[in-house]
């Protein structure tokens, strides 16, 4: 009987200690991807040209008083 309790406490030693391995690990991951550049294959806000109707993502659209519009050169030269 005596046995059978001394196996039962080791691997709960060991399994406690394989959980805090594994968060201590989790941890440094998340502290090192804190400083770095954003996933480019992220989802992005789309928005809407106000000229031609194009929908297009937010960092590639430029600012226009009636939204924002797309970068394509018949688009901006499109009348209002």
């Amino acid at each position: 009987m005596g046995k059978i309790v001394f196996w039962i406490v080791v691997v709960f030693v060991v399994l406690f200690a394989l959980r805090l391995w594994n968060s201590a690990k989790a941890r440094r991951r998340e502290a090192g991807e804190a400083g770095t550049a954003p996933d480019p294959a992220a989802p992005q806000a789309m928005v809407r040209c106000a000229q031609c109707g194009v929908f297009l993502p937010k960092a590639d659209a430029l600012p226009a008083p009636g939204g924002y519009r797309c970068s394509d050169p018949k688009c901006a030269q499109a009348p209002h």
